[in-house]
């Protein structure tokens, strides 16, 4: 679409010299040295004073690549020792070592087949030999009672429960966290 008039500007009104005076508009302050108003003025510009070329930085330079080169090893070397870790704590976590004390029988028939090194097997929950070790000899432990230790390592984590049997005539369900803190079994007589 065009029209026969000519295109207009998008600003203000301009101004011809023959009007006379501008007319304040409501829209814009008054500015003078009595109003207390300042000119706008446009931001400062910071130039650098003249003068010689700054020097060049040929040290960034020549030590870039030694600096990227140890940077990339120091880098490797950290992610190796990030997976060592992650494997040697992933498999310490699967298995743990099974402590644990029983205390010595009285009765006689029972203090022959409960003895030391006698069989200790350690079950899961259906009935899987998951550990083996034998007792170990008779010591006095706290308040001067008779017992035998026994130490099974590499014993399967995240189980239900354990089974711990002792020769053909004792047995009795443990934790897993009572297991490797060092459980304390009783035998009846």
């Amino acid at each position: 679409m065009t029209s026969a008039q000519p295109p207009r500007p998008d600003g203000p009104p301009l101004m011809n010299p023959h009007d006379g005076p501008a007319e304040s508009t409501s829209t814009t302050p008054p500015v003078g040295p009595f109003t207390g108003a300042a000119p706008a003025a446009p931001p400062p510009q910071y130039w650098l004073r003249s003068g010689p070329m700054l020097p060049q930085r040929t040290w960034q330079r020549t030590t870039r690549s030694p600096v990227i080169l140890v940077s990339a090893l120091a880098a490797m070397a950290l992610a190796a020792v990030a997976v060592v870790a992650l494997v040697v704590g992933s498999i310490n976590a699967s298995a743990f070592t099974a402590r644990g004390v029983i205390l010595c029988p009285t009765a006689p028939g029972l203090a022959l087949q409960v003895g030391p090194g006698a069989p200790v097997q350690i079950f899961d929950e259906t009935g899987d030999e998951l550990s083996a070790t034998t007792l170990g000899p008779r010591r006095s432990g706290d308040a001067g009672r008779c017992e035998m230790q026994f130490r099974a390592r590499d014993v399967p984590s995240g189980r239900a429960g354990y089974v711990v049997r002792v020769g053909n005539v004792f047995q009795e369900t443990v934790s897993e966290s009572a297991l490797t803190s060092g459980a304390v079994l009783r035998p009846l007589g």
